[in-house]
C-alpha cells in the first residue's frame, strides 16, 4: 500500500534523463502539479518519491538513457519498469497498490508546471 505508513515508492534509473512527476486529484480542490526531477548522472540514481495530503493521485516516467525500475521502500526484491511517457505512465494513487502502464495525460490540463519543484528526491544509493 504506497504511502501509508510511511512507504513510499523509489525509482532507480540509470544514466542521464528526467523523472517526470504529476500529482493529481486534490482532495482540496488545488490545481494539478506537474514536473521534472533531472539527474546528468551516468550511473545510478535513486529517487524517493514524496507525496502530500492534498493530493491523492501522483503518477511517474523516466525519459532517460538507460533503464528504470521502482520498488516499493519496503520492498527489496519487487522491482517493476517505469512507465515511459503520460499514455503508458506508472500510476501511484494515496493508499493502493501501483498501477502500471495508466495513461494520465488528460490530468495534465491546467496542471501547474513545477519543474525541479515537485516532491521527489534523490537519494544516496546505500540506504538499504
Amino acid at each position: 500500500m504506497t504511502y501509508t505508513k510511511g512507504i513510499a515508492p523509489i525509482v532507480t534509473v540509470s544514466g542521464p534523463g528526467n523523472l517526470h512527476h504529476l500529482s493529481y486529484a486534490s482532495n482540496a480542490g488545488i490545481e494539478n502539479v506537474v514536473g521534472i526531477i533531472p539527474t546528468t548522472n551516468e550511473g545510478i540514481t535513486n529517487f524517493l518519491l514524496g507525496f502530500s495530503y492534498t493530493w491523492t493521485g501522483y503518477a511517474f516516467y523516466w525519459d532517460g538513457a538507460g533503464p528504470a525500475y521502482w520498488r516499493l521502500a519496503n520492498d527489496t526484491f519487487l522491482r517493476e519498469p517505469v512507465g515511459t511517457s503520460w499514455s503508458s505512465a506508472t500510476g501511484v494513487p494515496w493508499g493502493t497498490e501501483i498501477e502500471l502502464n495508466i495513461n494520465v495525460e488528460a490530468q495534465l490540463t491546467g496542471a501547474a508546471n513545477r519543474d525541479d519543484e515537485v516532491t521527489v528526491f534523490i537519494i544516496p544509493d546505500d540506504l538499504d
